[in-house]
């Protein structure tokens, strides 16, 4: 006898279940941050800028694998908040690195508390996705598909 569609989705759909993990994650991270100014992802958006250097929003938006519009939207919020500078190319202002600084003791408690949260076999599974951030994303095509320099 087959399985109710509607409870085979409801139970075992697996973007289901990662967009639970998300909110789950994401939601550790604000609370850690609020009061900051910015939020988990403006966050990952300094860092990514600092580690690159001067670059551009292109990279930043393929390093992140953002949307343009993300990726405009979060960048004009940093700029106004003076945490980056567009002259010459996207660049981490003394400002923006203290606020690295500033948040790192925070994103470290974030961090120790998503990990008791996991348990040892979730976060394997986390760990596996991690991705290097000193390796440059490979560019993509205007369809989104993946060009291999």
């Amino acid at each position: 006898m087959p399985r109710d569609p509607a409870f085979e989705i409801a139970t075992q759909c697996l973007a289901s279940r990662v967009r639970h993990l998300e909110r789950t994650v994401s939601r550790i991270y604000e609370d850690a941050l609020r009061g900051t100014g910015i939020t988990g992802p403006q966050l990952a958006m300094l860092v990514a800028v600092q580690l690159a250097g001067p670059t551009t929003a292109a990279f930043v938006g393929r390093r992140l694998n953002l949307e343009k519009s993300t990726v405009s939207r979060n960048l004009a919020r940093l700029t106004a908040a003076g945490l980056i500078e567009t002259d010459g190319g996207l660049r981490i202002t003394p400002r923006g690195a203290a606020t690295i600084r500033d948040c790192h003791p925070l994103w470290r408690r974030a961090q120790q508390r998503l990990r008791a949260a996991l348990g040892a076999r979730e976060l394997q599974l986390v760990d596996a996705l991690t991705h290097d951030p000193t390796v440059n994303p490979a560019p993509r095509s205007r369809h989104g598909k993946r060009r291999h320099p």
